[in-house]
């Protein structure tokens, strides 16, 4: 028999054994088991627990109930078509990971046109349904049709569940899912809690650096039935998802949305591109955008190129939503301009968002549109830039059931070159304070009590070329913007570059601070003025070209027939080249060539009397194509300061000092060449010649 000593010693250690194993990570307690497929193996007969024995078909493993710490691996290279629904789930500290192994191309899931059902469940070539804990990463997934229907990619589906935790899903490659745009449930990678009798929602959502294309309606997003607040009415009342983060992800040729996050409470979307959204719905759609969302925070993202103007905007910030914030973030091209700020006058709110120091280049439409009675809106220290020769506006305030009520527009930079305005409704409490206002001053340009009207001095305006490619956006030191904001309390400390807000004691205007940005010295590196009454410097083809004294002496050319071209100048990259330019005959045209590389190929930007207006063409192996024009009205007999910089793929161009013409080429062309002259059918003159760079 043991004595009592014994029997306290042995019960000491067992307690001592039990409190080191809750000191162990759960990951430890829960190694599991590495499970292969090959789709070249002959069958399943193998146990799959090496590749040497793995499994070969989707039905083995869908089959298959897997346990916390398990992984099931795809060999690279290999094909599957089906679905692929795995069953069980992990535990915290402990998940079960599908990914790929071995080297080349991802393993590709082939839904093969699966459709979903009709409370949203199935219909995707991966999916998981009332599962946690689980990380999908490190393969390819497809699910077209012959027609298009309601499908998915990736569909992970919580339904009368409660809280289901961590789902994680990166480095896929999603593509090719034709659904249908009239629906946006449907697309490409989903996560959704349905169900209609236990209130269901996700806490620890990760969807990270996918690519996603070529999906209809929309790339990525989050849906929840358990919705209902501020007149939406679904399964039952309002259940946001939890610890969202959506990130690094490439989204593009998208039917209609991009990023659309629902039902959450505090997402992160951030270092997301998503470009050419929208592309077939033909109706409203946007890059990103959260809806029934509180405290989203949309950051570091680029979007760009989403098509049409029923929306079409780069950014939402959409309706039975609170607090949003929208800050450094890159907007360009889209063509329904940057952002939405939206309530459908049914619901109770869209309340409290803030947009600032984003940056937005040649946004369309209307660069800021406030839709219905959203309320409280801060918008501030952005800077905007509109090119030349088109009619963007830059505010629209538009009934929808209402009007916004209490918005603010502070330390913005209007870099306006256009010819649109603004448009105020019936917006009550609408106030502009510490604004630049510089370019096109239209009518409706609002009153500012301490607005500036001169030139900001941004670096280089119009030349930005993505997220961290937008330093002409900066200031120049000796800008009016700088010290000369006002302080917005809880601005977020810091600007689209990271730096300190304040610099000094005082804020600036515009998305940049800082103490400014020293001009770079400009270095001529070649000039004419024709003085010397000599043109030797320029080599001609065609035309009657000759030097002839018009007060001073200047380069002519007199035949009126024909194309006529001068070229001067060393084969430079970046550079800007100015010239004087006048047009002797009536309905003339003329104008500079630049990156020349031989009288097939080249750019020119010209004046042409006959159309009254400022040309920009590129030829390119004897083809002459019209790039973009703005409205112009010249005379004849009268010298004109003509200007082009160009810089990478981007042209700017000017005429006495206005910039008119902003054109970025998508193809890389012409990258580097000597400068000239050309006209056709034309007589003109030429003076003063300078390239800089």
């Amino acid at each position: 028999m043991y004595s009592a000593k014994k029997i306290f010693a042995i019960f000491a250690a067992i307690l001592m054994l039990l409190s080191f194993l809750g000191t162990l990570p759960k990951a430890a307690l829960a190694a599991g088991t590495i499970y292969y497929v090959d789709s070249s193996r002959p069958d399943d007969s193998g146990d799959g627990k090496s590749t040497a024995t793995a499994w070969k078909s989707l039905t083995k493993v869908n089959a298959t109930t897997f346990v916390a710490g398990d992984q099931i691996l795809f060999k690279s290279g290999g094909t599957w078509t089906g679905q692929l629904y795995p069953k069980g789930s992990g535990v915290s500290g402990s998940p079960i990971t599908l990914s790929s192994y071995g080297s080349g191309s991802k393993p590709l899931i082939n839904g093969n046109g699966l459709t979903m059902n009709a409370d949203g469940s199935g219909g995707s070539a991966v999916y998981l349904y009332n599962q946690e804990y689980w990380e999908i990463k490190n393969l390819e997934v497809t699910n077209k049709g012959a027609t298009a229907a309601k499908r998915l990619g990736v569909n992970v589906v919580a339904s009368d569940y409660g809280t289901a935790n961590y789902i994680h899903i990166s480095n896929l490659t999603v593509h090719d899912v034709n659904g249908i745009n009239t629906d946006k449930k449907n697309g490409g990678i989903a996560v959704q809690a349905l169900g209609t009798s236990v209130s269901t929602k996700w806490n620890d959502v990760k969807i990270e650096g996918n690519t996603v294309y070529t999906v209809d309606s929309t790339g990525i997003q989050t849906h929840s039935r358990w919705m209902n607040r501020g007149g939406m009415v679904d399964s039952g009342p309002w259940s946001g998802f939890t610890n969202v983060l959506i990130q690094y992800n490439t989204v593009y040729d998208i039917g209609r949305d991009g990023i659309l996050v629902r039902v959450s409470a505090a997402p992160v979307i951030q270092y997301n591109v998503v470009h050419h959204a929208n592309m077939r719905s033909g109706a409203e759609g946007v890059a990103i955008w959260p809806f029934n969302t509180d405290d989203a925070l949309v950051q570091y993202n680029e979007a760009y190129s989403t098509h049409g103007s029923l929306d079409g905007q780069g950014f939402d910030s959409d309706y039975v939503s609170n607090r949003t914030i929208i800050q450094y973030n890159y907007s360009h091209d889209n063509e329904g301009g940057f952002v939405l700020i939206c309530n459908n006058g049914t619901s109770n709110f869209n309340n409290g968002t803030i947009v600032r120091y984003n940056i937005s280049q040649n946004d369309g439409t209307r660069i800021f549109q406030l839709a219905g009675p959203v309320t409280n809106t801060s918008i501030y220290n952005n800077t905007i830039y509109v090119g030349a020769g088109v009619g963007t506006n830059i505010l629209l305030i538009n009934d929808w059931g209402g009007y916004a009520s209490n918005t603010s527009f502070k330390n913005n930079i209007i870099y306006n070159l256009g010819s649109g305005g603004y448009s105020y409704g019936s917006g009550t409490n609408t106030v502009f304070d510490y604004n630049v206002f510089y370019g096109n001053h239209p009518g409706s340009e609002p009153s500012d009590a301490h607005k500036l009207t001169s030139n900001p001095l941004l670096v280089s305006p119009g030349t930005g070329t993505g997220l961290t490619g937008v330093n002409g956006y900066k200031l120049q030191t000796g800008s009016p913007a700088i010290d000369s904001g006002v302080a917005i309390t809880g601005s977020g400390g810091i600007d689209y570059w990271g730096s300190a807000v304040p610099a000094n004691s005082v804020t600036d205007r515009g998305a940049y601070e800082g103490v400014g940005i020293p001009s770079t010295p400009v270095v001529t590196v070649f000039s004419d003025n024709f003085e010397s009454g000599s043109s030797s410097s320029w080599t001609t083809s065609g035309g009657t070209w000759s030097v002839i004294t018009d007060g001073s002496k200047v380069f002519n050319q007199s035949l009126i027939t024909g194309e006529a071209l001068a070229f001067a100048g060393s084969a430079w990259t970046n550079y800007t080249y100015s010239s004087k330019v006048k047009l002797n005959n009536a309905y003339a045209n003329a104008g500079l060539l630049f990156r020349v590389t031989d009288a097939n190929n080249y750019y020119m930007l010209r004046i042409n009397n006959s159309t009254n207006s400022l040309d920009l063409y590129k030829k390119v192996s004897g083809t002459m194509t019209l790039l973009t024009s703005a409205s112009f009205s010249s005379s004849i007999n009268t010298w004109y300061d003509l200007k082009v910089k160009v810089t990478g793929n981007t042209i700017v161009g000017s005429v006495n000092n206005t910039q008119l013409i902003t054109w970025t080429n998508g193809t890389t062309e012409l990258s580097t060449g000597k400068i000239g002259y050309r006209m056709a059918s034309s007589t003109a003159s030429f003076d003063d010649a300078v390239v800089t760079q």
